[in-house]
């Protein structure tokens, strides 16, 4: 977010009422912390080892001292932030509560606003002790510890501070430190007069770790927790339903920022009105993604939906956090289009990890099949994977004009030469396995149990609209039958060409059962498929 001087953008008070509609307090008579066994004494002693002790200035005045309970001012005069509603209300939590939740959209300032805290409080608040945590350490140290020490550096701020994390930044006697939550044994024992937990994306992290906080926060600590709400258990979750009495619960809907209010830029770097018409164009107004990443709130999908948003945002984040290289043996899925609105897509994966697609319209069946060589081709080149090393499987969508498609890579001297493997994918054949009523409807669920197994996401909007929104019911004979294409593409205003690609590109084709065997079905089932 660009550095401009503090403005407080015009928000209508009905439009602060609805964001803010679910704000809660704790009650007085909330029930005590029980008492925790911590499992060592984990960064207790491993954060006196990580830096020099800090050294105190030589004259014993902290020139900070007077912001200690003014972040907003502190944010504006020694920072040149911008701040908007949102984060005034959050910072104003804090001061006030021990365990504040924040649920929000997407491009609300989380980050910036746990960044800003966590350096209020190191340099203002004396023998202040902050954890800065995710669930990835790529999250902490690309994204929030890139900005903390970027507006540290900015302001040029005193302090040591290090490029690591772990290491952390330290002003006098107080210190901010940060690790991801899949280390949950660095969670236990730490300990301070005046601690504070920040938990960035809280919604993923596992239940271990706020078992762990629990320990310390019987000896006074405070907690936020910032995230968009993906899951529909855990912490975070019951911060806003169950256990609301405990938590002041605040709410940001990405709608809500001048920048939409206004319909221009006020505050770089916030959501803006034309992000957020794009995103309802992409995945619907009643799409849990529209809920979840722009409304901040929590999914409310089907009890019936074949691919659920929890695997998405799973499979999404084992791609951010996944080495980038791609190399070596690859399949590709291609879906047919011919004229009209549909598109015809070539999806590559490498294993769990899907490459770069390619899409074109209205492209006739020769067109297409030379397009899938050319990408072939240039896959082979690009990812060390030549002629030599064995054939490339290319699963085409067989109905309609992908019967073309397929006879004319068949025929082909080329596609020969360039190792292709032809494998026709006829969806509207009776399924494999059983529990199923049509091929489409194993593929579908087939692709459902690749997330589960592993199966990574790479980031495209259209994609992960397509991706949950089929519904699936029961024929009179039980099997589990996915919604039509039809019913889908009026729902989504398009047809989900995408995730057909993608579905086509996971099938392995009934000839490798034997090495590639394992057990799928719908919900409560367990059959023999010949996905993997």
């Amino acid at each position: 977010m660009t550095q401009m001087r503090h403005v407080r953008p015009k928000i209508s008070a009905p439009n602060l009422l609805q964001l803010y509609s679910d704000a809660g307090t704790p009650s007085d008579d909330a029930a005590p912390v029980e008492a925790f066994q911590p499992w060592s004494s984990g960064l207790q002693v491993a954060s006196k080892k990580a830096a020099p002790v800090p050294v105190r200035p030589a004259a014993d005045v902290n020139p900070f001292a007077q912001y200690a309970e003014e972040p907003v001012r502190f944010a504006v005069e020694v920072l040149n932030l911008t701040m908007w509603q949102a984060m005034e209300l959050i910072f104003d939590g804090i001061l006030k509560f021990k365990k504040v939740a924040v649920r929000s959209g997407h491009k609300v300032s989380k980050s910036t606003t746990a960044a800003v805290i966590a350096l209020w409080r190191c340099l203002c608040r004396e023998n202040s002790r902050t954890v800065l945590s995710a669930p990835s350490s790529r999250q902490v140290k690309a994204i929030i510890w890139k900005e903390l020490r970027k507006r540290h550096a900015d302001a040029h701020l005193p302090g040591d501070m290090f490029i690591d994390p772990g290491t952390g930044f330290r002003y006098r006697d107080s210190e901010v430190f940060g690790f991801s939550t899949d280390e949950a044994e660095k969670m236990a024992g730490i300990s301070g007069e005046d601690l504070m937990f920040i938990i960035d994306e809280a919604s993923g992290v596992a239940e271990a770790i706020y078992e762990a906080i629990e320990g310390n926060m019987a000896g006074g600590a405070s907690i936020l927790l910032i995230s968009n709400p993906t899951q529909t258990s855990g912490t975070f979750y019951e911060a806003f339903t169950t256990k609301r009495h405990l938590w002041h619960t605040i709410h940001i809907s990405s709608e809500t920022t001048p920048n939409v209010i206004e319909g221009r830029t006020i505050i770089p770097g916030l959501a803006t009105r034309a992000w957020v018409e794009e995103k309802k164009a992409d995945w619907g107004e009643d799409s849990p993604l529209f809920q979840v990443r722009v409304r901040g709130n929590f999914p409310d999908q089907a009890e019936n939906s074949v691919i659920g948003l929890g695997l998405i945002e799973a499979a999404r984040a084992r791609y951010n956090n996944a080495p980038a290289v791609l190399s070596g043996a690859f399949a590709l899925g291609v879906d047919v289009a011919r004229y009209g609105d549909d598109t015809t897509v070539l999806q590559p994966i490498f294993g769990q990890r899907p490459g770069p697609p390619k899409t074109y319209r209205k492209q006739d069946n020769v067109e297409v099949a030379g397009h899938v060589m050319d990408y072939v081709e240039q896959l082979r080149q690009a990812h060390a994977y030549p002629v030599t090393s064995g054939k490339v499987s290319v699963k085409v969508d067989d109905l309609g004009n992908g019967g073309g498609v397929t006879d004319h890579l068949k025929h082909s001297e080329r596609a020969k030469a360039l190792g292709i493997d032809v494998c026709p994918v006829l969806v509207s054949n009776t399924a494999t396995a059983a529990g199923y009523s049509k091929l489409r409807d194993q593929l579908w669920f087939a692709l459902r149990d690749w997330f589960k197994e592993g199966g990574q996401l790479h980031p495209d909007s259209h994609l992960e609209g397509e991706l949950v929104a089929p519904l699936y019911t029961f024929d009179t004979q039980g099997r589990a039958k996915v919604e039509s294409k039809d019913d889908m593409k009026k729902r989504l205003g398009r047809s989900p060409d995408r995730a057909d690609a993608l579905a086509l590109a996971v099938y392995e084709p009934p000839a490798f059962k034997a090495q590639n065997t394992r057990l799928i079905g719908p919900p409560g089932a367990s059959q023999e498929s010949k996905w993997r």
